[in-house]
Formats: structure tokens, C-alpha cells, sequence
């Protein structure tokens, strides 16, 4: 079973998967999510199970066309709202979701952190002074939630991906593999734990078990994360990530054939190197001495090619993507999907 509401191909997890929310819900707590990416509303992820308010109604479109989000400060509001009126004789498990900052980049009044007019920027710089004040709105908005959570609450704070802003020559998140889409934050706040950064090597994996153990609620069996506060991480760990493709054209065969062409882009990370595969070609990064990824070491490197590509290999061996499409989208859903570039709603995770 997975903390996610996917597998590994991206498509929905059979229905007697638990899922984290629901050994919150059993265990008593009062669940509640506040939900602003169209791509998790309950009826295409599956993630509204186990919460008693899973508040997914918005429509606003991104673009002017596509179904896709909630603004943070509607976000914030409601999230303020449900907190004053959960059960005071409960505990609560709340999950806050926030999409921005996310293209398109808008400028937020009143929060300028480059101090630069975007409008006579050049195209890449205009983009970056966006997205910083994206930033801020997004930083300005959590802190209102934060003020207004009890003392004694604990606090996970997790992206599920980075964004790049034209490094690799790249605008965006969806297929790359470069550790500017992969380098995310992941902060826990509560008593006892102490003020610090951790060089554990972290799986996305691992957060479920982390928020059960923080409750003091087991594992769910079948779990292969770690909690991180209460088991050892070892140093030697690697990670693999992958991602998939994303829109096809509209014509007979197509999407069924890439519903099981395999992911697009591959990467492992293990002590300090990095390999990432986009189809057979390899490309070998040593992180500490290049955090940028800029030169290239395949080539003078297979040995190390060769020893990170069977991490890829035992991966694929132990979780195969396999799955078909859920069925019961309607026509509606699935052209947003496409538009989206999440064919068949297949998106990369950091998952092993």
C-alpha cells in the first residue's frame, strides 16, 4: 500500500488501499482539506477518502480555459474557517493545499521581493521577478495559517515538486528530472524536535509514515517508508524518480499506446551522483561538486553508470508500472487532463 492516491504509473489506487487520512480518521482526529489543484479533486485521485471535509468545489480556470485551481488566499480563508469550527472535544489532521506559486506567474500587489518592474524585464528575467512575488504571496499566505493554529500543533510542510526557470534551457516542472524540479522542502515543527537541517536522504514515501508516527499511530502494513523522526535513514540510501509522458494526439490507438510506453525520464540518486536516463541515453551528474548539473561525466564515468542503472532496474523489477486508465472520467475531465499534459492522469513521483 502507498501513502499516495496513485501508483506508480500515475493512475488511481484500488479503493482497499489505505490511505493516511483514514488511520487519522480512526484513530479518532477530525479530518478536514482544504484542496487547490484540480488534478487531486476526490473523484480523479481518490485522496478525498478518510477525511470528513475534503473541500475540492472550485471552478476558477487557469489560463482563462483550463480547470485547475483555487487562489491561496481562498485557500487561506477557508482553511481559517474550517479551523474555528472543527469539534473542540477532537484532535484534528488537516491538509492545506496550496498551488501557487504555478504558471501562469502573476505579479501580487504590494510583494516585490526582486524590487523590479516585470513589465521592462527581458522575457526569462520578467518570468523569474513573477514567480518571486508568487513566492511571497504563496509565503504570505501560509503564515496567516500558521498564526492561527493552536500551540501545540504539529506542523509537515512538503512540495511535491520544484520548478525551473529556463535552467537546461526548460520553463516549467512537468517531465525533467534535474534536481531543479526535484529539490524540494520537507520541514517538521512541533515539541521536542529539534532546530536543524538534516542531510538524511529522504523519499517521498517516508511522509506517511512520519505523520502516523508523529501522532503516535503505527505504520499501516505494507508501508516501504521510513518515519524519519523515529527510524534511522541511512546515508547510503538511493532515491529514484521518474516521470511520464504528457499529451498525444487525439487519434485511434495512440493513448493506449502510451498508457504503456514506460515513464519518459528516469533518475537515481545515490551518495552525491546522480544518473538520469531519458530512453538509453545516460547522463551522470556528482551533485556536491556540481549542484548546478552542468557537467556531464557518462562518458568518463560508465562504471558509475552501470552501478546506478541497476538501481533503476531493481526498481522497475519490484513495482512495474502496470494499471489501465480509471474508466469512469467523463469527457469533460479527460480533455482538461490532456491539456494539462497528464495523458491518462500520469504524473512523475519520487516514490522509491
Amino acid at each position: 500500500p502507498r501513502t499516495t492516491g496513485t501508483t506508480r504509473n500515475g493512475l488511481p489506487m484500488p479503493a482497499e488501499v489505505p490511505l493516511v487520512a483514514e488511520q487519522f480518521q480512526a484513530a479518532g482526529y477530525h479530518t478536514f482539506c482544504v484542496q487547490s489543484n484540480w488534478t487531486l479533486k476526490s473523484k480523479l485521485s481518490g485522496l478525498g477518502r478518510g477525511f470528513d471535509v475534503y473541500d475540492d468545489a472550485f471552478t476558477k480556470k487557469r489560463w482563462g480555459f483550463l480547470k485547475a485551481e483555487r487562489d491561496g488566499d481562498d485557500v487561506t480563508r477557508l482553511a481559517l474557517d474550517y479551523l474555528d469550527k472543527r469539534p473542540a472535544d477532537k484532535p484534528f489532521f488537516a491538509w492545506i493545499h496550496y498551488s501557487d506559486p504555478h504558471a501562469p506567474y502573476k505579479m501580487h500587489k504590494g510583494l516585490n521581493p526582486a524590487g523590479k518592474r516585470a513589465i521592462i524585464q527581458g522575457r526569462k528575467e520578467k518570468v523569474r521577478v513573477r514567480y518571486d512575488s508568487e513566492v511571497a504571496f504563496t509565503d504570505r499566505e501560509i503564515s496567516t495559517v500558521l498564526a492561527a493554529l493552536p500551540e501545540d500543533t504539529i506542523v509537515v510542510f512538503v512540495a511535491d515538486h520544484g520548478e525551473s526557470l529556463f535552467e537546461h534551457d526548460y520553463l516549467g516542472h512537468g517531465r525533467r528530472v534535474y534536481h531543479n524540479n526535484l529539490h524540494i522542502p520537507l520541514m517538521i515543527r512541533g515539541a521536542g524536535i529539534e532546530t536543524g537541517r538534516s542531510t538524511a536522504p529522504v523519499r517521498g514515501i517516508d511522509v506517511g509514515p512520519t505523520l502516523l508516527g508523529l501522532a503516535g499511530l503505527p505504520k499501516v502494513e505494507g508501508m516501504l517508508g521510513l518515519d524519519l523522526l523515529r527510524e534511522e535513514v541511512p546515508q547510503d540510501r538511493h532515491r529514484v524518480v521518474e516521470t511520464y509522458g504528457g499529451a498525444v494526439l487525439n487519434l485511434p490507438g495512440v493513448k493506449d499506446a502510451m498508457a504503456d510506453s514506460g515513464p519518459s525520464h528516469q533518475s537515481v540518486i545515490h551518495q552525491g551522483w546522480k544518473l538520469i536516463l531519458e530512453g538509453d541515453t545516460p547522463e551522470l551528474y556528482y551533485l556536491p561538486e556540481d549542484p548546478g548539473e552542468l557537467t556531464d561525466r557518462a562518458a568518463t564515468e560508465p562504471g558509475k553508470v552501470e552501478e546506478l542503472n541497476a538501481f533503476i532496474h531493481a526498481w522497475e523489477t519490484a513495482a512495474p508500472a502496470t494499471g489501465q486508465a480509471t474508466e469512469n472520467l467523463d469527457a469533460d475531465d479527460r480533455k482538461a487532463l490532456e491539456a494539462l499534459g497528464s495523458l491518462e492522469y500520469r504524473r512523475g513521483q519520487c516514490i522509491a
